[in-house]
């Protein structure tokens, strides 16, 4: 953190007792508060500026400049880098290779928003160099990362905390509280279905298990949480089945969507030439190579495009997930089904109805929208990160919690290739 305000204090102090020149005691003490007001803010590095990152990097510099500055950023393509510092108007510091960024003393926290298959790596070094952590979902994409991650986090004294956004929207923290307060009785079984127009998935990096973890592990772990929150019980099996279905060769087949001769006809068609796409993602390509647009058609690809999951949890209750990727819209819609009554959630509409048990008594509660994204969830996690950071707790979205999704997408994943049902102690 930045010295202490005690120094200025006493210099102000030395000062008046020093001099007795009235105006000049004024504004000296104008010249130390406004330097005060500065002491206390945390100094971030993020690592990673595509969308998300610079997502952050946005928040941070307009809704927390109170609290955050952003001081270093770092992206392995220097083209981006530098688009992304001069669309956020920044001052910071820029890096290609993390490990500079984290020899900074002046940094004192990160926030990991690069590809999957890299997370767990920068996150253990962050934690040895002694920087508090934010690190995006998933924390891992393998057992063996979710283990040395936890691990870097126990010998740490720092503050670690999972990107998982909806822990923060009050869609979900609202269902959170219901279901604990007893308000559908014993909470017995649980349905979710993740609606998701995700065909930009298969036109990026996600589309390879190596990169992502697959998408069970990528996007699911959202939903996944949400359920191990709510049920607040471990999970013992899974069983489930998945596929790639519909994003496969077809009518339309390009390299990309910028050169296709089809692209006025593809109902997927991504134009990289808006203003924001193109800083992020086509200049940044002339360094790389990395093309943001691949054809989801014919674009290489070992992750399921749909699956169903059935999860059985240490405290009797069961659960269903439904990843979807080519519904007409996007939307979580989730029940819980306890012997007192039923909830029903609609994270699009924001609305969340309560069916007692021999009653005709529904309730329906309808939740205000919030700014700031993922229904005031990013907000909220960064509060709750800079307020853990400042007192030493842990944040509600923990590293087990991190893990443990993790987990769970993974033996699904597995079972769908085994064809079997898998016992969550086989992934320890």
């Amino acid at each position: 953190m930045p010295s202490s305000p005690q120094v200025y204090l006493t210099l102000v102090w030395v000062i008046i007792f020093v001099w007795e020149d009235l105006s000049l005691l004024v504004l000296l003490f104008l010249v130390v508060v406004w330097g005060l007001s500065g002491l206390d803010r945390i100094r971030f590095g993020i690592i990673g500026t595509g969308a998300r990152g610079s997502h952050y990097g946005f928040l941070l510099s307009r809704e927390y400049r109170e609290d955050a500055e952003v001081v270093a950023l770092c992206d392995s393509n220097p083209i981006r880098l530098r688009n992304v510092r001069e669309m956020l108007g920044l001052n910071a510091k820029l890096f290609t290779d993390y490990r500079d960024l984290l020899a900074l003393d002046d940094v004192d926290a990160v926030i990991i928003t690069t590809p999957d298959y890299t997370h767990a790596e920068i996150a253990i070094a962050s934690l040895e160099a002694g920087k508090d952590v934010l690190c995006e979902k998933p924390i891992a994409t393998t057992v063996k990362g979710c283990r040395e991650v936890l691990d870097a986090v126990k010998r740490s004294d720092r503050t670690f905390m999972t990107g998982f956004v909806l822990r923060y929207n009050r869609v979900f923290s609202t269902i959170k509280k219901m279901v604990s307060e007893g308000e559908i009785g014993s909470l017995k079984l649980v349905t979710s279905i993740d609606n998701r127009q995700g065909a930009d998935y298969f036109r990026r990096w996600h589309r390879f298990r190596k990169n992502s973890g697959g998408l069970l592990v990528h996007k699911s772990c959202h939903s996944l949480d949400v359920i191990n929150w709510v049920v607040d019980s471990e999970p013992v099996r899974v069983s489930a089945f998945g596929g790639n279905d519909v994003y496969v060769p077809g009518k339309w087949r390009g390299e990309r969507c910028l050169t296709c001769k089809w692209k006025r006809e593809c109902p997927e068609y991504i134009d990289l030439r808006s203003p924001r796409l193109s800083k992020l993602y086509l200049e940044p390509e002339k360094f790389d190579g990395y093309i943001r647009d691949v054809c989801v058609w014919t674009s290489e690809k070992d992750t399921c495009d749909n699956a169903t999951v059935i999860i059985e949890y240490a405290n009797g209750v069961r659960a269903t997930y439904t990843l979807c990727l080519f519904t007409p819209y996007t939307s979580r819609q989730m029940s819980f089904i306890g012997d007192g009554g039923k909830l029903e959630v609609d994270e699009a509409k924001r609305q969340i109805i309560l069916y007692p048990n021999y009653s005709s008594d529904v309730k329906t509660q309808k939740i205000g929208e919030e700014r700031g994204g993922h229904g005031g969830g990013d907000m909220g996690l960064i509060n709750d990160f800079l307020t853990a950071i400042r007192e030493g707790k842990k944040p509600l979205a923990s590293a087990e919690a991190g893990s443990l999704s993790v987990l769970l997408g993974l033996a699904a994943i597995k079972s769908i290739r085994e064809g079997r049902t898998i016992e969550l102690k086989e992934m320890e």
